[in-house]
């Protein structure tokens, strides 16, 4: 259990007020339901900024044992062989991951120079962004570090260090927006994509085939991130938590992959 005597000294005084239990189901209750620091302190009998010490407290606990336990976890070319699913065995063996990239909406930045960088778009919001992968079995395998919306999801995927992780003959799994193809081949290992219309061209039957398969098996990397996405703190991050963004995206990430197995 992470507990008290985990944490550094000058923090220790701050989560004496609960017990770790206590302590570890309100930092549950903030990631989950984005509870107002009020509204626990009201539960547990403690003030507000008891509350907002004992989060930051354990999540940073909870982060550094992920991140020592090197979680998420990239299993080998072995591994992902012996758990893959009949679908993906049949038509895309050579499989890695399957990737996406997801936003969140963040409080307006103080800052011009970061209200530039986090600006998306797409979402017509300041966002954070990040790269989600999954396995072919739906385990989560690869997150990055989260970017600011303006970034485009071929410079994530480039910069992230995920192809580093690829073996010759790999091949990733990705929406037609990722154009990372020469990215792959440079590292022996190749993207599977719908494909694109040319011309205005109408899909040939083959094409059509193909962009209904691939859109079958990618949308699971969908259904992992609305799991992490259920940890309501995702919803609106707010300029308090920026310094601790990351820790909170890996903690619910890793989390959210404790449930039941996504693919069978």
């Amino acid at each position: 259990m992470y507990c008290a005597h985990c944490i550094g000294e000058r923090q220790r005084q701050c989560v004496r007020a609960l017990d770790d239990e206590n302590s570890l189901l309100l930092a549950f209750m903030k990631l989950r339901l984005d509870c107002p620091n009020e509204d626990l302190a009201q539960r547990f009998s403690i003030t507000a900024g008891t509350v907002s010490r004992i989060f930051t407290s354990y999540l940073m606990v909870m982060y550094h044992a992920f991140k020592s336990a090197q979680l998420p976890a990239w299993p080998s070319r072995a591994q992902i062989d012996a758990a893959m699913p009949q679908k993906f065995r049949d038509l895309y063996p050579t499989t890695r991951t399957i990737i996406d990239c997801t936003e969140f909406p963040i409080q307006i930045p103080s800052d011009p120079d970061t209200q530039r960088v986090t600006w998306s778009t797409y979402k017509n919001r300041n966002t954070f962004k990040a790269l989600v992968c999954i396995t072919p079995s739906g385990a989560i395998s690869f997150i990055s570090s989260l970017c600011g919306g303006s970034v485009s999801d071929r410079e994530i995927t480039k910069t992230c260090g995920v192809l580093d992780l690829l073996d010759k003959g790999d091949s990733v799994m990705a929406d037609k927006g990722f154009t990372i193809k020469e990215l792959c081949e440079e590292r022996g290992a190749y993207v599977n994509i719908p494909p694109f219309i040319k011309n205005g061209q109408q899909l040939t039957e083959k094409e059509l085939v193909q962009t209904r398969r691939v859109a079958s098996l990618r949308v699971h990397v969908e259904r992992a991130i609305e799991r992490i996405k259920n940890f309501h703190i995702l919803d609106f991050i707010q300029s308090a938590h920026f310094d601790i963004a990351d820790a909170i995206f890996l903690v619910c990430c890793v989390v959210a992959d404790f449930g039941a197995q996504l693919i069978t």
